[in-house]
């Protein structure tokens, strides 16, 4: 009796239908696993692989946020701190950012006080506290306003000083300070030795870049803040100016105090 053998030759449209049918359930499944500010890939082990970011609009985060130099939302654009502040917006949103983590870069290099929502303000500190180390610096300023009375504009410029202490466990580092007006300066005081004097940044004035001061745990500085009333010689009556003090503090990264006056010949 003679072998009959049979050649079986692999069926190529089925495997390619089965492939693609694969291909479609991984996809559905990604798209089901994607959350508000991103798509989570996965791969056959259930393990996330990567991320893509969905694209965050500059113009939804500009709102969330105040110019100090003004009081309106930077979406406005008064002025050249409110375009600044645009323009770094516009740089976060060009990366592979999700929407919290441009508001999280924003906030660390404005301060807490930026957001327009006082209550989204203290959503964010309570997270900072969450993740700030036991052993950190702390600052804390007393008093957080003076108020300097009259200021006569024949008698020129006039100072007041804050205290800053280091409430924390290790070295407190302060290397920025900004004001709220060309009017007003300001600068640290070290066991006895005043440094540069800062300004309202963006405003013709050349603050120093490559200065800092460190104060150990349970020690204090001051902070000298100088008031020129010859700035705006036009001006009569009460203003409140801002002082604003950048540290290594995780929480208070950005703190600030207040100057009242009455302005008079």
């Amino acid at each position: 009796m003679s072998e009959i053998q049979t050649n079986k030759k692999p069926n190529i449209s089925k495997s390619l239908i089965a492939l693609g049918v694969v291909l479609a359930i991984s996809i559905g499944i990604n798209f089901l696993l994607a959350r508000p500010n991103g798509l989570k890939l996965i791969n056959h082990n259930n393990k996330i692989t990567d991320t893509i970011v969905q694209p965050v609009s500059a113009k939804e985060i500009y709102p969330m946020f105040i110019c100090p130099c003004c009081g309106k939302t930077i979406d406005v654009g008064c002025c050249g701190m409110a375009k600044e502040r645009q323009l770094y917006v516009d740089g976060l949103t060009q990366g592979r950012l999700t929407k919290e983590e441009i508001i999280m870069a924003y906030v660390k290099k404005y301060g807490l006080d930026s957001f327009a929502d006082k209550n989204q303000a203290e959503e964010f500190k309570q997270k900072l506290i969450a993740q700030a180390p036991a052993e950190r610096p702390t600052i804390s300023l007393d008093p957080e306003t003076i108020d300097l009375g009259d200021v006569s504009l024949a008698k020129g410029e006039t100072s007041a000083l804050f205290e800053i202490t280091n409430t924390g466990k290790t070295d407190l580092i302060i290397n920025k300070l900004d004001t709220s007006c060309g009017c007003t300066s300001a600068a640290v005081v070290y066991q006895g030795k005043e440094g540069p004097r800062f300004a309202m940044a963006g405003h013709g004035v050349e603050s120093p870049t490559d200065w800092s001061v460190a104060i150990p745990p349970g020690e204090e500085a001051q902070l000298k803040v100088y008031y020129n009333p010859n700035i705006h010689k036009d001006f009569r009556g009460t203003a409140i100016r801002e002082i604003y003090i950048y540290s290594n503090d995780p929480v208070e990264f950005e703190t600030k105090v207040k100057i009242e006056l009455n302005q008079v010949d």
